[in-house]
């Protein structure tokens, strides 16, 4: 089985859950005792316990079956046949660091995801099933009709094809109730007992490629899920949120903080980077003036801002 993510948070917390006691004991002993490996190892573990001891049934496949398509594909130019100069571009964009490390962050996301979808025509191609994991956002709602287009020339009558969405809500057994924003928010211990797989027949797959050549046609700067479609919409979609948290601030706020309250508005909305150029579009306007530079290392929404016309 291949299991199919789009961002690195959810390859990560995935592949934690695919690991047997077998893989953290590796761990173990590579780390020795006391070392950050060997922590790492005993959280796998009682990962690994607490899910027996939920009598989640255990997941099928390996850590190394876990392929990443961190696309952003909500955002951007997206009329591409493949990931390309294009995409890396958006990418770049959307990381908050210097020039250096955007271009880095970049390239990282363009072959990591190049990689992946080689490896995923190849093993779909021979018969293996492919399971995709479906966040709420927009960036997994395009991905999954991304993806669908990807391997339509492999025929989807010979394809096996599965989505799990995540649930609206987790129920536990001490009474609550958890709301996930994202598969990659989902304890490794709880991603079997919230799996439920639904089969993908050809009619459904041809539907999704579909959809997505028209996302492509319209090739909007933005998609959003609105309604519970995706949804070609301008640029400045957000800007509302935008604004409603930056009036919540002071006079002078620093940035981030603006941006961490539009997150928790937003979720599962958009990304910080995307916040971050959203803001950097009202300070062009003379909305915004910049009064302190961001500290060193840190993101450039780290600085601080003041209001003009806000």
């Amino acid at each position: 089985m291949v299991h199919v993510v789009f961002s690195a948070s959810e390859k990560g917390s995935l592949q934690v859950a695919l690991s047997g006691p077998g893989g953290a004991a590796a761990v173990a002993v590579i780390g020795g005792t006391g070392g950050p490996l060997s922590r790492l190892a005993a959280k796998r573990e009682a990962a690994r316990q607490k899910q027996q001891a939920a009598g989640a049934l255990p997941m099928e496949g390996t850590p190394a079956d876990v392929l990443c398509l961190p696309l952003a594909l909500s955002v951007g130019d997206i009329s591409e046949a493949e990931p390309g100069e294009k995409r890396q571009k958006e990418l770049a964009g959307l990381w908050a660091m210097s020039p250096a490390e955007n271009e880095e962050f970049a390239e990282k996301m363009l072959e990591e995801s190049r990689h992946a979808l080689e490896t995923l025509r190849r093993r779909a191609g021979s018969g293996e099933t492919v399971r995709v994991w479906q966040s709420p956002g927009a960036d997994a709602a395009c991905g999954i009709r991304f993806l669908a287009a990807w391997l339509r020339p492999l025929g989807f009558d010979k394809l096996k094809v599965e989505r799990v969405r995540l649930p609206e809500f987790e129920a536990r057994a001490d009474g609550t109730a958890v709301q996930y924003d994202g598969w990659g928010e989902v304890e490794p211990h709880h991603w079997a007992a919230l799996a439920d797989p639904e089969p993908l027949p050809a009619p459904v797959l041809n539907a999704l490629a579909g959809e997505w050549a028209m996302l492509q046609a319209r090739n909007a700067p933005l998609r959003a899920v609105v309604n519970g479609r995706v949804a070609s919409v301008p640029e400045d979609f957000y800007d509302g949120f935008v604004l409603e948290a930056l009036r919540a601030q002071p006079d002078q706020f620093r940035e981030a903080q603006a941006i961490g309250k539009l997150l928790a508005t937003l979720r599962p909305g958009v990304s910080d980077g995307f916040a971050a150029k959203r803001i950097e579009a009202l300070v062009q306007k003379g909305l915004l003036e910049e009064v302190e530079d961001p500290r060193p290392g840190r993101p450039v929404y780290d600085r601080v801002l003041r209001k003009k016309g806000i």
